[in-house]
């Protein structure tokens, strides 16, 4: 592909010294690896559409369903890289209009059968839940997630047009499988290359089909009793391993490494890697195919630098030993698994900022945050403060406090479960202690957010992030807040920030003082909080830079900007001012002499496309003073031992190589705890 000045140039650098290092040279500004949401955007032609499609169903006219079959076609082709469900609709739609059907493969009569059976109930029950047709509400938000997600999974990876955007045979030629061959399809979804290794490896070979969703896993195995398909073996499994009695040749993974990458915890990781490695045979074969940085438009935008997955991969004995470019959007990598594997070649002289890696950990991490807390004892301590909140029982809230002491120092730092222990120590406290732990504004405004109205708000938060009670139940909580929906996961995605970022345990644990002291402010001064949330710096700085000085809270969620605005409100805060932010460049009314993000750069670096941070980062330097700083605070990885941050993290390193072509110059550095660092910048001209 043509290169351009955004271009991702990396040169590894392999060291032979007594610790094995991958040297990872960064030449521009793109960012290694991203993990960008998909929101699956639709407009009022999609809705008509659908409602064109749904009369044509209803009355079987061919003209109607063979208008929406080419309309789906021309979407298709404008937005491959955001939207593969048309290309599957348009062929399920155009089958529909065809008497003389027939199909090239049964993949493709299998996705046909599915979505027209019944008088085509799946595929007008997908438009109904898609475009929200016929004033369509979601009896539950997991019906809402779980069967749209399934439906557009399965158009995705069973479309008839992914031979062509994903080079299938490309694939398939490049894994060279033969006869009897035994292969593990690591995240099969509903069996697209399962199906075609089976045609290769042949009857005397197993395809082992694995993957951590029991509805897809059960949709394949219908579809291989139909098909007479006994060469392939179906299992659901965990995230943190797949374990089969076997050995086998091969090992592939399709569009998940940089899952694996950027969305596993450390915990997860390793025991998967540990499992693939122990199921291949030695000289086996791990291939993998992932997409290409195409700064924006790449597939579900998401990518994985190879160079990444080889540094990681080194550190488990396997070798690369191909690289192939599949097509303008995706690559493959062959590994071969080698006992006691050390890169050999040797590349020096590099002139430009090197990060160097030294273990198996990723050093972007862009995680979810609920992942951290739902674990079993998670949800146990949960069921005691909603059963507490229901009805005010002390014995109950002395429980809970007792199980999060135990929970805290082995499975959560800086997350959640201190802010709930608090909460049931300030509602169990007497008067006046209370009285002295609401004596921060701050504070007092969170803990009555969270439990007045008899808790409404926190038992709505824990039936939902915690699955506590039935479908009904939390259906019943998200009608007495009218938040069904995408609106309910918006407005739970808050709470979840929130309960992180105005915890009143937080100044503990994160030794919020060391970061205060360490910013320099003055009175007068004016700063831009960038990703204020509800305020917790913002309402710091406030005091520091006295009437004099300005506050600029910039913030995209409008349920924060709303909590933040009211606070002011309530306390008559003159020098805050809230501004609704972009996501693509910050808008100011002035320079400012000092910006602040904190526990946002990961986002920046790891979710953000490369034109979006590069408008934004453009912005940073245009709306501070020369010689102004630019103070930034995230997680750290840490060492083996050390329990981590509760989310996401990111290696300072590639903060500070990325920041320096935006004319920021590192000042210091600051590890606060060991979980979070501060750096700071200067702008230099």
């Amino acid at each position: 592909m043509k290169q351009t000045v955004l271009t991702v140039i990396l040169s590894v650098v392999f060291l032979t010294v007594c610790a094995q290092e991958y040297d990872v040279e960064i030449k521009d500004i793109s960012s290694l690896v991203r993990v960008g949401m998909n929101p699956h955007p639709y407009d009022g032609a999609d809705s008509l559409l659908g409602y064109t499609l749904l009369r044509a169903l209803d009355s079987r006219n061919t003209d109607s369903l063979l208008f929406v079959k080419n309309a789906l076609e021309k979407k298709a082709e404008t937005d491959l890289s955001k939207e593969k469900s048309y290309g599957s609709l348009a062929f399920i739609i155009g089958k529909l209009a065809d008497k003389n059907r027939q199909f090239d493969n049964p993949l493709s009569e299998d996705l046909f059968l599915y979505f027209t059976k019944n008088n085509c109930e799946n595929l007008k029950k997908y438009f109904v839940l898609k475009y929200s047709l016929n004033g369509y509400k979601p009896r539950s938000v997991k019906e809402y997630i779980s069967t749209l997600t399934f439906y557009d999974d399965l158009l995705m990876f069973n479309s008839p047009d992914r031979f062509s955007w994903d080079n299938a045979e490309g694939i398939r030629r490049a894994m060279n499988i033969k006869k009897g061959d035994k292969i593990m399809d690591i995240g099969c979804g509903f069996g697209f290359y399962s199906y075609l290794f089976s045609l290769e490896t042949g009857g005397g070979g197993v395809v082992y089909s694995t993957d951590t969703e029991e509805d897809y896993i059960n949709h394949l195995k219908s579809f291989l009793s139909r098909n007479s398909i006994r060469n392939i073996k179906p299992l659901k499994v965990e995230t943190s391993g797949v374990v089969i009695n076997d050995s086998v040749d091969f090992v592939f993974m399709n569009s998940l490494y940089h899952v694996i990458y950027t969305w596993s915890r450390e915990d997860e990781r390793q025991p998967f890697l540990t499992a693939i490695k122990n199921s291949l045979k030695n000289g086996g074969r791990l291939v993998i195919a992932d997409n290409i940085n195409l700064h924006g438009g790449e597939l579900n935008n998401c990518h994985v630098s190879p160079e990444l997955i080889k540094a990681q991969l080194s550190f488990w004995g396997f070798k690369p030993v191909d690289y192939k470019q599949l097509n303008g959007y995706r690559y493959l990598l062959v590994f071969e698994k080698v006992p006691d594997y050390k890169p050999d070649v040797i590349i020096r002289g590099t002139k430009n900022n090197v990060f160097r890696i030294t273990s198996q950990k990723s050093i972007v991490h862009i995680g979810s945050l609920d992942s951290y807390d739902i674990t079993e004892r998670g949800i146990d301590a949960a069921k005691d403060v909603y059963a507490f909140l229901e009805n005010g029982t002390p014995a109950l809230a002395d429980t809970a406090i007792k199980k999060y002491a135990e929970l805290i120092p082995n499975e959560n730092f800086g997350g959640e479960y201190s802010a709930l222990q608090w909460i049931c120590q300030a509602k169990t406290a007497r008067p006046e202690t209370r009285n002295e732990m609401l004596k921060d504004p701050l504070t007092k405004s969170f803990y009555e957010t969270m439990t007045g109205d008899n808790g409404k708000v926190l038992k709505y938060y824990l039936l939902h992030k915690y699955k506590l009670g039935s479908d009904s139940v939390r259906f019943l909580s998200d009608s007495l807040l009218e938040m069904t929906g995408e609106v309910g996961r918006t407005h739970r995605s808050f709470l979840e920030d929130y309960i992180l970022a105005l915890n009143p345990k937080r100044t503990e644990w994160e030794n919020t003082q060391k970061i205060i002291d360490n910013l320099g402010i003055n009175a007068g001064d004016k700063i831009a909080d960038i990703g204020s949330g509800s305020g917790f710096f913002s309402y710091r700085f406030s005091l520091l830079t006295g009437k004099k000085g300005k506050v600029y809270s910039s913030e995209i969620k409008d349920e924060h900007i709303e909590m933040l605005k009211k606070f002011v409100r309530e306390q008559k805060i003159k020098n805050i001012e809230v501004i609704k932010g972009k996501e693509d460049v910050l808008e100011l009314p002035e320079k400012v002499d000092k910006m602040f993000m904190c526990s946002l750069y990961h986002i920046f670096y790891g979710v953000s496309s490369d034109r979006e941070r590069d408008s934004y980062l453009k912005s940073l330097a245009r709306n501070l003073k020369d010689g102004g700083e630019l103070i930034i605070v995230d997680n750290n990885p840490v060492e083996d031992g050390k329990l981590p941050y509760h989310g996401p993290y990111i290696s300072p390193q590639l903060i500070e190589y990325q920041l320096e072509f935006y004319g920021f110059k590192k000042t210091n550095f600051i590890q606060v705890i060991p979980q979070r660092f501060m750096l700071k910048f200067k702008k230099v001209k």
